[in-house]
């Protein structure tokens, strides 16, 4: 498996009301239940665990579930799911008591596989997206039990060379098919350019087609990093990393595939890094990290700005991250009212009418929050004992 790792390893006073919506992410003491799984980074560990609210003022380790740092958060069907890493190894725990408890068997997967992503098709079909092995790996995820595979070698760029892998990434379902973002990694770093995504049949498993767009490059940041996503259009949009920034010949963009199609739709193409920002650094961008669409065209994400990275490159103290909110509809980014944070720890979710952004800024290391539909900031709402890595909503 190409070193990519190391990149990878890198991601308001609240008004009272009388009464709570079970969607309600600042709950009545009434309320016993846990409204987020979050994980944090100390050292070469990740410690996972759970919070009630947003009205916490700081989070602990000492309940925590304990795994290598690069561990994934997933949930579905009222259960949480951790994907380990580097250690090849999938969990499935419920929320009981404010504790994970363990359910199933953790499943073992082949050692350098390095499983990234996990898309659920149903209560009964899930797939992994293996991105050492270049395979997906199809499981039940109730009985977490392996039920198939996928081998991708046939669509990797550089097969005809001995390269077989097409790093499979991130993924996403949309009416049957299911599209695989492929990072097509020629060496460490440095993806063949063009955006390659395999679209692929739920109900048979087979592969359809590879589709590919060369205004763009790296369908994937391998994790999952909020895309590919689906507007209330129906229209599946995709994030191309261009590399991370390494290379000028691999340019980054949204990419779009509009609602009753399987192609790229050559009218749409939208690139942050040659747009002009105001208020930063250097006034440029050149990638997108971690995203979260919130409706409407709206997403709000952690852009790499250049001109606060140090010469050689610090990824653990860098606050390179600046906050943005994305307007894929009008191709327009604007920067929001927070310091910038470090590649270790922007972590984000949303909650309610909140997007909740886990930083370690000049302001302190916790959870920022941002009220999108009043345009309210409560910056350092909750401290946390370790770097914020990632956050799910579980309402």
């Amino acid at each position: 498996m190409k070193n990519q790792w190391f990149l990878l390893s890198l991601l308001a006073t609240f008004l009272s009301f009388i009464s709570c919506s079970k969607d309600d992410p600042f709950p009545t003491d009434e309320e016993d239940d846990m409204s987020f799984v979050h994980s944090v980074t100390v050292g070469d560990n990740a410690y996972v665990s759970l919070f009630k609210d947003l009205n916490v003022e700081q989070t602990s380790t000492q309940n925590s579930l304990v795994f290598a740092k690069e561990s994934f958060l997933f949930t579905y069907g009222g259960n949480i799911y951790v994907l380990e890493s580097m250690n090849a190894r999938l969990y499935k725990y419920r929320v009981e008591n404010g504790l994970l408890i363990q359910e199933k068997e953790t499943m073992i997967l082949p050692s350098g596989s390095l499983p990234a992503f996990l898309t659920f098709d149903s209560e009964e079909k899930a797939y992994i997206s293996c991105v050492g092995l270049g395979k997906l790996y199809i499981i039940n995820p109730t009985t977490m039990q392996k039920t198939g595979e996928i081998d991708l070698s046939e669509y990797a760029i550089g097969k005809e060379s001995g390269d077989k892998n097409p790093e499979p990434g991130a993924s996403v379902i949309r009416d049957g098919i299911l599209y695989v973002g492929l990072a097509q990694d020629k060496s460490q770093f440095n993806p063949n350019t063009g955006a390659y995504v395999l679209l692929i049949d739920t109900k048979t498993d087979k592969p359809i087609k590879m589709i590919s767009d060369n205004r763009a490059t790296m369908a994937t940041a391998y994790e999952y990093s909020g895309d590919p996503f689906i507007d209330e259009k129906g229209d599946l949009y995709i994030y191309c990393v261009g590399g991370f920034g390494y290379f000028a010949n691999c340019t980054e963009g949204f990419l779009r595939i509009k609602k009753g199609e399987t192609d790229f739709d050559q009218s749409y193409y939208f690139p942050i890094e040659t747009i002009s920002i105001p208020d930063i650094k250097g006034n440029k961008a050149n990638y997108i990290y971690s995203k979260t669409y919130t409706g409407n065209g709206k997403l709000y994400g952690y852009f790499n700005v250049p001109g606060y990275v140090s010469n050689p490159p610090d990824y653990v103290n860098d606050k390179s991250m600046q906050t943005f909110e994305i307007d894929v509809y009008n191709k327009t980014v604007k920067k929001m009212n927070f310091d910038g944070t470090t590649g270790w720890s922007c972590s984000q979710c949303k909650a309610g009418d909140y997007m909740v952004f886990g930083m370690a800024s000049t302001q302190g290391t916790g959870y920022y929050l941002y009220n999108y539909k009043e345009d309210k900031y409560e910056p350092l709402k909750i401290k946390t004992e370790g770097n914020p890595f990632k956050i799910q909503y579980l309402k």
